[in-house]
C-alpha cells in the first residue's frame, strides 16, 4: 500500500494494477549504471543521462523515433539513457524499452512509477540496468524491500526524492547510495531547479547523486556539479533539440 496519493499520481498507480507483467530471456547483459557515470567524470565529461518521452502531465508532447534517438545519443557519448514506461500520462511502453534495448549497449533506466516486484521482473526482462524508485510514492517498508529485488537483480536501484523528509527517508531507512534530485515537485509540477543544490548539500557525501528536470543550459549543469551533482537526467530539452546533448556534454 503506496502513501496517500491524490490527482494525476493517484490514477497512474490505480493504471498500474492492470498492465502486464514480462517475464522472459534477458537479451543483453548488465551495463553498470554507476560505474557509466564514474568513469565519464574521470574522462572529464559532464555524465547525461539522456530520456525518451513523449509526453508528461505538465503538458509536454513530442514525437520522437526512439531507435534514432537511442542511437544518436549513444554516439554522442552520453553515460546512459532514461525510458519513460508509463503508458497513461507519458505515453511510454514496456515495447519501446524492449527496442531500445536490443540495438544500445549503455546503460539504460527503467523510468516509472514502480510499487511492485513485477514491475521490476519486467524491467529486467526488457533489459534495464536500473530502476527508478520514487519516496513519494512508497512507505519505508516498501521501498526498502523493492531496493533489495532490484539489487538482487544486479542492477542498481536510482532512489528518487523531492524534499528533504524524503531525503531523510531514503538515507536513514535503506542506506541508499545513489540518489536522484528532482526540481520537479510531483504535486504541482512546479520546478526549481535551486531546490536540487539545496538537497544536494545534505545528502550523505558516499552517494552518488543524480540532478533531474529543469535541466536546459549547460550554465546549469556547471552550477549543478559545482556544487555536487555526479550527473544529470535530462528529458525535455533533448527530446525537443537532441543536439543540444553536443553542448551539454
Amino acid at each position: 500500500m503506496t502513501r496517500e496519493l491524490t490527482g494525476w499520481l493517484y490514477e497512474v498507480i490505480k493504471a498500474i494494477k492492470s498492465r502486464k507483467t514480462i517475464i522472459k530471456t534477458r537479451d543483453r547483459p548488465i551495463y553498470d549504471f554507476k560505474e557509466s557515470i564514474i568513469k565519464k567524470k574521470k574522462e572529464g565529461f559532464n555524465p547525461i543521462i539522456a530520456e525518451f518521452k513523449k509526453s508528461s502531465p505538465s503538458g509536454f508532447k513530442q514525437e520522437r523515433n526512439p531507435i534514432e534517438y537511442a542511437k544518436f545519443m549513444e554516439s554522442s557519448g552520453v553515460a546512459g539513457l532514461s525510458i519513460l514506461t508509463e503508458p497513461v500520462y507519458f505515453s511510454g511502453s514496456y515495447d519501446v524499452f524492449d527496442a531500445i534495448a536490443k540495438i544500445v549497449k549503455i546503460p539504460l533506466l527503467f523510468k516509472d512509477f514502480v510499487v511492485t516486484e513485477d514491475q521490476i521482473h519486467t524491467a529486467y526482462s526488457i533489459g534495464a540496468d536500473a530502476v527508478l524508485l520514487i519516496v513519494r510514492i512508497l512507505k519505508e517498508n516498501e521501498l526498502c524491500n523493492l531496493y533489495e529485488v532490484i539489487k538482487g537483480y544486479k542492477m542498481t536501484p536510482l532512489v528518487e526524492i523531492e524534499n528533504e523528509n524524503d531525503l531523510k527517508i531514503a538515507a536513514s531507512y535503506c542506506g541508499v547510495d545513489t540518489i536522484g534530485i528532482n526540481a520537479r515537485d510531483l504535486n504541482s509540477l512546479n520546478v526549481k531547479v535551486e531546490k536540487v543544490i539545496e538537497l544536494m548539500k545534505l545528502a550523505p557525501a558516499r552517494s552518488l547523486k543524480i540532478a533531474e528536470s529543469g535541466i536546459n543550459k549547460r550554465s546549469q549543469i556547471f552550477q549543478l556539479r559545482k556544487n555536487g551533482a555526479d550527473a544529470f537526467l535530462i528529458g525535455t530539452a533533448l527530446m525537443k533539440d537532441p543536439y543540444k546533448i553536443k553542448f551539454f556534454i
